[in-house]
């Protein structure tokens, strides 16, 4: 069997963080499973035995490993051409920190979003002062020239400042949008389904975003999480496609599988779905979607 090759390779090598987001479980204390700097470089040259060239760093939050500009640096050398850093960026708010990163080969930054001001971001990231060091980081991204780009996480109660946050954090440089839905999925014990925003209620705040028309790129906004029967026909080149990327996620402990298999990006279809015009290239449906609100909103095209 031949195996797959790779556009992308993305790295967790642990789960620590500075934030404690709503709903967030990619977080853990000091003494969890992580990867060791040799870990990361046994991925990195994995990586690009498998073809891959992009590189996307996340956790957790890669800022606070001490060990990260080496990795940037060895990734370089391996011939990695592009580098992400998915970041909640406060880190980046410090100009020499900043350097360091861009000057070790980081071409581009995420930065995870989940609100368009300080009091509705920092109520999600449970950070207070967090949105203020973001946008400094955001400042001192853009004064590096590195692109940027939006993951916007949308909740329930977020939901209806989608096309605020689109539009303000254009203003300050981002060139790109990923629209994330909060997923209930592994909340442990926590009842968090009052969380994930329901499709009918929040496609239109995603279309009002599109309808923006900031950028004449097909792919300004991305909508994650959004099957084609739920979306306008005129915005279906922003549907995001998870197995184009061809991206291995590798984790602690070994653990790695491709984007399109994790239980958050969809997989689930339904008989009806047969029939459907889009089913190619349909990333399917979220389990723990169909648990809380049932499949009436699916209906093939």
């Amino acid at each position: 069997m031949v195996e797959r090759r790779l556009r992308w390779l993305e790295i967790s090598a642990d789960f620590q963080c500075n934030n404690r987001c709503v709903g967030c479980y990619s977080v853990s204390d000091e003494g969890a499973q992580r990867m060791s700097s040799r870990d990361v470089v046994t991925e990195l040259f994995a990586g690009r035995e498998r073809g891959a060239t992009s590189l996307w760093l996340g956790g957790g939050e890669p800022t606070l490993r001490k060990d990260l500009i080496g990795i940037v640096r060895k990734a370089r050398e391996l011939g990695y051409e592009r580098i992400k850093l998915q970041t909640n960026g406060m880190l980046l708010s410090y100009p020499e920190f900043t350097d360091k990163i861009v000057d070790a080969g980081v071409t581009e930054v995420n930065f995870a979003i989940k609100g368009a001001s300080a009091a509705s971001h920092d109520r999600l990231t449970r950070t207070p002062g967090c949105h203020e060091l973001m946008c400094k980081g955001i400042a001192e991204a853009r004064r590096r020239g590195l692109r940027m780009e939006g993951d916007l996480l949308v909740y329930r109660s977020n939901q209806n400042e989608l096309a605020e946050m689109v539009q303000s954090y254009f203003e300050l440089g981002l060139a790109r949008f990923n629209v994330w839905l909060f997923s209930a999925t592994d909340q442990g014990d926590k009842d968090l389904s009052a969380q994930v925003p329901r499709l009918s209620e929040v496609v239109p705040e995603i279309v009002r975003a599109m309808d923006l028309r900031l950028s004449s790129e097909p792919e300004f906004i991305t909508s994650l999480h959004t099957p084609p029967c739920v979306v306008p026909s005129r915005h279906h080149a922003c549907l995001f496609d998870a197995k184009a990327l061809s991206l291995w996620v590798a984790n602690p402990g070994g653990y790695g599988f491709f984007l399109e298999e994790s239980p958050i990006e969809g997989g689930h279809y339904l008989e009806r779905c047969q029939s459907c015009r889009s089913r190619v290239g349909c990333g399917g449906i979220r389990a723990d979607y169909l648990a809380i609100f049932g499949d009436s909103e699916f209906q093939p095209l």
